[in-house]
């Protein structure tokens, strides 16, 4: 195992960290470990789950760390600058370059940040061997909206959670909370999420109603944004992009007859994605 790069995902819940081949950029499987970290703890906590995490894979000097952060983010000096996003708020304005360098021993040019957004899009174009001619759309489908640009060798932060859609927030219609709000206030029933709701026996035709609207304006959404910016392919992860079949068929159907027909394909590596990609930005 070459133990010279490091991929590293953080999360709003968890952290994740891998040793990743430089060269396949396969995950070692076997040095995969996972912590869940509350995003809403103290700055000590939150940064004293980090450092045991990554303490665990015993770290050379030598190596490289590609740690992919959500926005705002100070990407090149490595600060935290999350304060209004619901989540690590006690972490903002600490440089995690220097904090997890001191820690880590580590030194200070071996910690790379990237956007998770991008990191996913990463990874995924690096495992699928995407040609980097292709104009490609990322989009991580979860609590929030992710989206990235690859647009050559590098993916980059699209920020499309906040583009204005049906007069409100991108974000607001393409995340969990949409269904949690649709079915409160179109049945009012309560939900904490897309499982629960489509785990319920007594739901299923509740659920195929709150995914065929769903689906829909996925659809409508990435035909808006594959007609400006001419894409190629778009590549879709996140936790409700597991419930894909259920939604893809009519999502496709929109962004068809909207714009045109884009290949679509959903995420082959899952939550592995991010780490690999911020592990591929220490070498790009």
């Amino acid at each position: 195992m070459n133990k010279s790069l490091v991929g590293v995902d953080i999360g709003g819940s968890h952290v994740t960290a891998s040793y990743v081949d430089p060269v396949s950029f396969n995950i070692y499987p076997e040095t995969v470990v996972r912590q869940q970290v509350d995003s809403l703890a103290s700055k000590e906590d939150i940064l004293s789950a980090w450092v045991s995490i990554l303490s665990k894979l015993d770290i050379p000097a030598n190596a490289q760390v590609g740690i992919a952060m959500p926005a705002p983010f100070d990407y090149a000096q490595g600060v935290a600058k999350l304060r209004e996003q619901g989540k690590f708020r006690s972490i903002y304005g600490v440089n995690l370059r220097d904090y997890l360098a001191a820690k880590l021993n580590l030194p200070h040019k071996a910690l790379f940040f990237y956007n998770d957004a991008a990191s996913f899009l990463q990874g995924e174009a690096l495992f699928q061997q995407v040609p980097d001619t292709r104009r490609v759309l990322g989009i991580t489908l979860g609590t929030g909206l992710g989206s990235a640009y690859k647009f050559g060798l590098r993916a980059e932060d699209a920020a499309l959670w906040s583009s204005e859609f049906k007069g409100r927030q991108a974000e607001f219609f393409l995340g969990t909370g949409w269904f949690v709000r649709w079915v409160r206030e179109e049945h009012d029933i309560e939900i904490s999420g897309l499982k629960e709701l489509m785990e319920n026996p007594n739901w299923i035709g509740l659920a195929k109603e709150a995914l065929d609207l769903f689906g829909a304006n996925l659809g409508e959404f990435l035909a808006v944004h594959c007609r400006h910016q001419q894409i190629d392919q778009i590549v879709i992860g996140g936790n409700l992009s597991k419930a894909s079949m259920h939604f893809e068929p009519i999502m496709q159907r929109e962004l068809t007859t909207r714009f045109r027909d884009v290949p679509v394909v959903f995420s082959q590596l899952g939550e592995h994605a991010a780490l690999v990609g911020a592990a591929s930005s220490c070498l790009f």
